[in-house]
């Protein structure tokens, strides 16, 4: 693992910051801070970024700041400084738009160039948002991508024959969660059997409640565990 330290390790399971679970016959860690890592690969997996949807928002009139890549990038290089993978996964949605890297401000993009390059292998997911990455950015590009058997796309693929089990991001997964009178809504990851849906990772980004009837053919209710996220901390739900 390239994680800093086994004392960083026990230290952020002690804290509750760091969860593992079985996955694809492999185990993950998920991060309260809404990214997981696969320790076999030194992967790091964040998805939905939607890096510029504060301007974006801004061009239709919306009165809100626009600092939001920088803040998403501040956070997410936190965590690259936390594992330091050998390979980072951006699971698609990384720009909000097809112009959100030319109204990016100068320093904003400096800073993600930075990021690229201190990971030895950054790969970009393709999303909806997001179907061709900007060619000043360095990176590999996919449309998805297999590992062993674990298929990574932004929305589901049918009929994959290679990936017995998906990681997937699109969603933006949210969970509402009740016990006695206490009650508690957040971002989650969200997993069944055969699928694990990130939640997003961006600062302006919104959510779909794992009810939703959308969310059911992917994680019935039968199947479905739930991480809800209480950055930097996360708790896994009794359903």
């Amino acid at each position: 693992m390239a994680v800093n330290t086994t004392q960083w390790f026990d230290e952020q399971l002690a804290q509750a910051r760091l969860l593992p679970v079985s996955f694809g016959q492999k185990t993950w860690l998920l991060d309260g801070r809404g990214v997981a890592y696969l320790p076999h690969k030194d992967l790091l997996v964040v998805s939905d970024l939607h890096l510029e949807k504060g301007s974006f928002l801004g061009s239709f009139g919306h009165p809100i700041p626009h600092f939001d890549s920088r803040a998403t990038l501040d956070r997410l290089a936190a965590i690259i400084d936390d594992y330091q993978p050998s390979t980072l996964m951006c699971l698609g949605d990384s720009f909000h738009d097809a112009n959100s890297l030319a109204r990016m401000q100068s320093q904003d993009v400096d800073h993600l160039r930075h990021l690229i390059s201190s990971v030895p292998r950054w790969q970009w997911i393709l999303g909806n948002h997001d179907p061709h990455i900007p060619p000043q950015l360095a990176g590999e590009r996919w449309s998805r991508l297999c590992i062993d058997t674990i298929g990574f796309c932004h929305e589901p693929e049918v009929n994959w024959s290679a990936a017995s089990y998906q990681v997937i991001g699109h969603f933006h997964p949210k969970v509402r969660h009740r016990a006695g009178r206490q009650s508690v809504t957040g971002r989650c990851f969200a997993l069944a059997e055969k699928i694990m849906i990130l939640p997003a990772f961006g600062q302006y980004t919104g959510g779909l409640w794992v009810e939703h009837e959308v969310m059911q053919p992917l994680i019935p209710a039968a199947q479905r565990r739930c991480f809800i996220l209480q950055p930097p901390q996360i708790f896994a739900l009794q359903q």
